[in-house]
């Protein structure tokens, strides 16, 4: 048996406890903290503790500290495909819905303090296609300030020069993988939190039970140049 087998053998014990491959079907939704993953799964804090020791040492999640708490996140994209094919493999079925995000989390839920599914990746790209940011060419990269960004942001009513004030801890932007949308990205980093946090305060967005989030009559008149849900 070759050292490869040998490695995919192991992480496949790992995905064999129920529990551990349900953490990781909650982590593609988006990074938790061991708090929510103790409320989603009603395991101990204890045992989720040692679980998620054992997928970080099989290289299976990563761990990122952001202030007080630890959260964690996948740790790559082939990982969330993987949880994917599991539940194509539980129905016998490319519909299947056994371990399927559910649909108010797919729709729009918060990824840390930035916008996350299907919402959350059209407003990405709208930024993108109006020139107010640059794409991101992979999981996790940089990005940067469009030509456009002046005009775009000001659409959104966001002042550009407040926009790009950040408090030095964090990037700018990046392309946040968004494993329900099929590993396409939505916008992380200081942007990405500050146009989440703008997008409540007008009443935009709303949020909802566990980590969903709604779009308000209001958010579709205003953001459906953007998400693509009227011209402009």
């Amino acid at each position: 048996m070759t050292d490869e087998l040998k490695v995919a053998a192991r992480i496949a014990g790992m995905l064999s406890d129920p529990c551990r491959l349900q953490m990781l079907q909650s982590l593609t939704w988006g990074p938790c903290s061991v708090a929510e993953l103790v409320e989603l799964t009603g395991s101990s804090q204890s045992n989720v503790s040692n679980h998620l020791r054992n997928l970080r040492d099989h290289s299976l999640v990563e761990a990122e500290k952001i202030g007080r708490l630890v959260f964690y996140r996948v740790s790559s994209p082939a990982v969330a495909e993987v949880i994917s094919s599991l539940s194509w493999a539980a129905t016998g079925s490319a519909n299947a819905t056994t371990m399927q995000t559910p649909e108010p989390l797919r729709t729009a839920r918060a990824c840390y303090d930035h916008l996350a599914g299907d919402v959350g990746v059209r407003v990405f790209k709208g930024l993108v296609k109006h020139g107010g940011l640059t794409e991101a060419k992979f999981p996790w990269a940089e990005v940067e300030m469009g030509p456009n960004a002046e005009a775009v942001f000001g659409r959104l009513g966001v002042d550009l020069a407040k926009l790009e004030l950040n408090n030095g801890y964090r990037r700018l932007a990046f392309g946040c993988p968004d494993w329900s949308e099929q590993g396409q990205s939505h916008i992380g980093g200081h942007i990405g939190a500050f146009l989440f946090k703008h997008f409540l305060a007008q009443g935009w967005l709303q949020t909802a039970a566990s980590r969903a989030v709604k779009v308000t009559e209001s958010g579709k008149r205003a953001l459906g140049w953007l998400i693509g849900t009227s011209e402009g």
